[in-house]
């Protein structure tokens, strides 16, 4: 890759940050991503409601469900599951009001899942943290068989579904939450480049 060569579509992400004014906050995080908002709760956190989302997901190498019991002073909610916390999370979305700050933290799979779910209350980017955490492994559509891959680490990998043999490619699909994956051998069958962990 080039040096100044950036795909605009590729999401950034960043540290979490208490935002003020806020009238409320809601943090979201799965597995590695209990360790940003360890981080969070370090700073001096706003007077303002403060909830929390975790669960732990079997990617992740460590459970932050003890410690997050001990740090967070209140409102914490420990979910079973990804499918148990993104359904709390719609019944939340309904209460927020205007004005409500969320923080998101975990592998880029689980962020992608929230922001559907905040997106679809009508979030704002602007009032939403992303940090990524534990992994760079990406969740990658197939333009083939539009079928999406979760934590992928080669840079050419076979469909879940299809089975083609996918380049995964930087341009990001905020709608669909995953990165763009073609064909790696349309045009010559059976010549597939070299496969490497590229997103450990």
């Amino acid at each position: 890759m080039q040096r100044g060569y950036w795909i605009r579509s590729k999401p950034l992400y960043d540290s979490l940050v208490w935002q003020t004014p806020a009238v409320a906050h809601l943090v979201i995080a799965g597995g590695e991503g209990g360790i940003a908002v360890l981080k969070l709760f370090q700073q001096m956190y706003p007077k303002d409601p403060i909830q929390v989302l975790y669960t732990d997901l079997a990617t992740a190498n460590k459970n932050y469900s003890d410690i997050l019991q001990q740090i967070v002073p209140e409102e914490l909610e420990l979910c079973d599951s990804e499918e148990s916390l993104l359904n709390n999370l719609e019944q939340r979305l309904k209460d927020c009001t205007m004005g409500t700050h969320f923080y998101v933290a975990g592998s880029e799979a689980f962020m992608w899942q929230v922001l559907q779910k905040t997106r679809a209350a009508g979030v704002q980017d602007v009032d939403v943290q992303k940090e990524l955490c534990g992994t760079l492994a990406r969740p990658v559509y197939c333009v083939h068989c539009k079928t999406i891959t979760r934590d992928v680490h080669h840079n050419v990998f076979p469909c879940s579904n299809c089975g083609r043999h996918l380049f995964v490619r930087d341009h990001f699909s905020r709608r669909l939450g995953a990165y763009m994956g073609v064909m790696v051998d349309a045009e010559e069958p059976g010549n597939i480049p070299q496969i490497e962990e590229v997103y450990p």
